[in-house]
């Protein structure tokens, strides 16, 4: 951005007296902060004052939307011209006025064609060629570059968003309007907060390309306006000698590489490209990458990058913003004691200078930031993009299977075709049952977006499936499965044999984290879709898993303390829960040494908050591991919401325990506890908190809880934290009945493949029980029941027979009669979504399933009653 400052007007007078004046009013403020003010001159308004007769360049620009527009089809249209020319250099392009500027002039330079003729040719005027020949002899080729419109806005407010963003990517822009609404900026709004993030890359898609790309572009336009500021006062092209000194490759850098690329584009063979580069005097290295960015940037990638240099050790964004947020809650800190407080380990003279770039010396009384600026989340994280609320792979490409041609297995063919003229007795009919369902979850299509690229066979169905299956069915290991020989498992999962346990293992070396990370919230997103979670009322908690193998330490896990204590080689599964469906939404792999405290960041941010918008959660729940004033105020910020929680006791809470027990005001709760209350502010947020200490009358253990409801009493808040329980239980569910501590091998990966496939069952038995509906399998705190009732009722030890139904359909006939009447029901729901057209899988080349009863003691019964 060219920013150019102008007295010779009459309204220029009048603003020169106004910024004097100004100046004498401002007096040491204005001193130290002239260098950084700007003096802008635009449609007959003046926005900044400074010295007179000086041109001040900056690489702080936002953009219009004509310019965002315009750098955003350049390479579209790049792409265009490789297409249909013959070699594989581009040069022109189509909607560049640069080439029509370079062809126009170099008509009439170099092959002295007339004026009106090259005007005439290129449907100009001869005073936008002489504009162009002006341009061209002052600056070089870089003046021939289209001018581009940018937005004036505060370079302090432009600082600040881009600050924040810098380091802490999760922040809204509500956050930054509050928060420059405190440096008493003008003219902020949320529109324009907006408009400078998407300039900087900071869009909706916090995608990591787009900063990247616009840092590298205001790099390159930072670099043309040093360009024309360095031959400013001197020409480099001369009107004398036109045809001579039009090429000038010795101060005209852009012309050589246009000219370069020019030769280049005419090549119709590869062999050709080196001769010209050493022409040049252009290595390959540096070919390839004028190539890749001209490929990205058009034309202004071929502009040689001026490079900024720095005075001094430079201070980290994160660091910047937390020094600005302890100078404005704490006013007496000075620079020293800022040093002291951080235990900064670099002169004073920087931290002076962000005292000064903000004026933090004029706050002179505390102002309460906490709530408006979150606590900053890990390095690794801030790397990452964030995309809440985003749609399952089922729901993007619901016609996948149809597009990507993908088979049925051949052998489960054939088995159809033998099951039309003869039956099979098989025991475990849940495995066919919820096969439909697990479908509806869409796991074939998440596996192919984002499972391993040799995954992608011909075939649809896979051994995520099978396990999934396995684990329905009542398997507690691949070896008590492998060994079995009823073949419910495989049939369900669109195979006719077992997999043998080195194909089974062997498939499954190449999933990796990455990939898990993206399959599991993928589920979680169709469970949310499907209404199996809702996500308003949320518990948070850890499990502690010991790990068998014998060689732990190969194996890269780490030591953790079990329920009792001892330190043994495990993995920490983190668990988030759905406490009103009382069903799980996300789950994830943690190291044994990894704590909560620490990993919860993470955590959330990756497996919580990219599936359910922040807004939606109402309530969140959190076990003792979780205490501590950063984590509560994380939770709270970042989704505006309530946190209750039980408290461990550190040494902090100790004293808290202390002197809530000295009042003295205990009051009854049931009959074996008390209970007394006291508040506190917390020191980083200045918030209200009630903390909570329950007493057993008869040992006198002690347990201490803590709330941010303040508004509710402390019974309530302990009622109300029985919510929390169903996490408790839902664990042991997973352990008991999906086998938790019984991963398929003992690599990390295949540990939190294990619990992507225990994830997808807990699922799809929630599904299935939100359909079903069943009265007898819910208790009278309105939890369903747990899958090994299921299993006993109608999934395992079944006397079954499976037939292939007129329709195509599998037919499952129970032989030994339905006396709860539940397989009636379950018979009934699966015609109802045959009707729907939601009663089929895809792996069985989408036939569904039907069931029917008999009793095959109906006959001896009958036999009795008549003797």
């Amino acid at each position: 951005m060219l920013l150019i400052l102008v007295f010779f007007s009459p309204y220029c007078h009048k603003v020169r007296q106004n910024c004097f004046k100004r100046q004498k009013k401002m007096k040491k403020q204005l001193a130290s902060e002239l260098c950084n003010a700007y003096f802008i001159v635009y449609t007959d308004r003046v926005k900044y004052c400074n010295i007179a007769n000086l041109i001040i360049y900056t690489d702080k620009m936002v953009f219009t939307k004509r310019t965002l527009e315009y750098f955003s089809l350049i390479q579209y249209h790049v792409r265009t011209a490789v297409v249909k020319s013959v070699t594989s250099v581009p040069f022109a392009y189509e909607e560049e006025s640069f080439f029509k500027a370079y062809n126009a002039l170099e008509d009439i330079w170099r092959k002295r064609i007339s004026q009106r003729q090259v005007a005439h040719t290129n449907k100009v005027s001869r005073e936008k060629l002489k504009e162009w020949e002006k341009s061209f002899i002052k600056h070089g080729t870089v003046g021939l570059l289209p001018d581009l419109s940018f937005v004036v806005v505060d370079s302090k407010l432009e600082r600040l968003v881009v600050l924040i963003k810098s380091c802490r990517p999760h922040e809204r822009a509500n956050f930054i309007l509050r928060l420059a609404r405190i440096f008493e900026f003008d003219d902020v709004s949320l529109e324009m907060i907006r408009h400078i993030q998407r300039c900087y890359g900071y869009g909706h898609r916090m995608d990591a390309g787009d900063i990247v790309y616009f840092q590298e572009l205001q790099h390159i336009l930072y670099s043309v306006m040093r360009q024309k500021q360095k031959t400013a006062t001197a020409t480099i092209h001369s009107t004398t000698d036109r045809s001579s000194t039009f090429i000038n490759y010795t101060h005209d850098f852009l012309q050589h590489k246009v000219e370069l690329m020019k030769q280049l584009s005419q090549c119709k063979k590869r062999r050709q490209i080196r001769p010209i580069l050493l022409q040049f005097g252009v290595t390959p290295n540096r070919f390839y990458l004028l190539k890749k960015r001209y490929m990205q940037y058009g034309v202004w990638g071929l502009v040689n990058l001026n490079q900024k240099g720095h005075i001094g050790e430079k201070i980290s964004p994160a660091l910047e913003l937390r020094i600005i947020e302890q100078r404005l809650m704490n006013p007496h800190l000075s620079t020293s004691k800022m040093i002291k407080k951080f235990n900064l380990h670099c002169s004073r003279a920087n931290v002076q200078r962000i005292y000064t770039r903000w004026n933090l010396s004029a706050f002179k009384s505390p102002v309460s930031i906490r709530g408006v600026i979150s606590h900053s989340i890990p390095e690794k994280l801030t790397e990452q993009s964030c995309r809440s609320c985003a749609s399952s792979a089922r729901a993007q490409f619901p016609d996948l299977i149809a597009r990507a041609r993908l088979k049925v297995n051949l052998s489960f063919s054939r088995f159809m075709e033998s099951l039309s003229h003869k039956s099979v007795y098989i025991s475990n009919p849940g495995a066919l049952l919820a096969a439909p369902l697990l479908d509806q979850l869409g796991v074939v299509e998440s596996l192919r977006t984002y499972g391993p690229s040799n995954w992608s066979g011909s075939e649809i169905t896979n051994n995520i499936i099978v396990n999934v299956i396995r684990i329905i069915a009542g398997f507690s290991t691949i070896n008590n499965y492998t060994v079995n020989s009823d073949r419910s498992v495989a049939i369900g999962a669109g195979l006719s044999l077992n997999p043998t346990k080195s194909r089974f293992y062997d498939s499954l070396d190449e999933i990796r984290f990455t990939h898990l990370q993206k399959l599991r919230n993928d589920a979680s997103c169709r469970a949310r879709e499907l209404g199996i979670i809702t996500a308003e009322e949320i518990a948070i908690d850890y499990h502690c898993d010991p790990c068998d193998s014998r060689f732990p330490h190969d194996k890269s896990l780490s030591k953790s303390p079990d329920k009792n204590g001892n330190v043994v080689y495990a993995h920490r599964p983190q668990i988030i829960w759905d406490s009103i469906t009382n069903s799980i939404i996300n789950i994830a792999y943690c190291e044994g040494s990894s704590r909560a405290t620490s990993a919860l960041y993470s955590f959330c941010e990756q497996n919580l908050f990219k599936i359910i918008d922040p807004d939606a959660v109402s309530e969140i729940y959190a076990d003792s591991e979780y205490t501590g004033e950063k984590q509560l105020v994380y939770l709270a910020i970042r989704s505006t919401t309530n946190i209750t929680m039980c408290l461990k006791q550190n040494p902090k809470i100790k004293k808290w325990k202390e002197e809530t027990m000295r009042l003295g005001q205990w009051q009854d709760y049931g009959q074996q506890y008390r209970i007394i209350c006291n508040d506190y502010i917390l020191a980083q947020t200045r918030k209200p908190f009630r903390f909570i200490v329950k007493q057993n009358k008869e040992t006198g253990e002690v347990r201490c809880f803590g709330s941010t409801h303040v508004e509710k009493s402390a019974p309530k808040i302990l009622d109300s934290y029985h919510i929390r329980w169903p996490v408790e239980t839902g664990i042991k569910d997973l352990i008991e009945n999906y086998f938790l501590n019984k991963p398929t091998g003992t690599s990390p990966e295949k540990i939190e493949m294990h619990y992507y496939c225990v994830m997808l069952a807990r699922l799809t038995i929630d599904y299935f029980i939100s359909l079903l509906a069943y009265p007898r399998w819910r208790t009278p705190e309105e939890w369903e029941c747990v899958l090994s009732t299921i299993r006993s009722s109608i999934f395992s030890n079944q006397n079954c027979k499976l037939s292939l139904h007129e329709s195509g359909d599998f037919m499952i006939t129970y032989l030994d009669g339905d006396r709860q009447g539940v397989k009636k029901k379950i018979a009934q729901l699966l015609l109802k979504r045959k009707n729907d057209g939601l009663n089929k899988c895809s792996w069985w080349g989408n036939k569904g399933v039907r069931i029917d009863v008999k009793d095959q003691y109906q006959f001896r019964e009958s036999v009795e009653n008549i003797s």
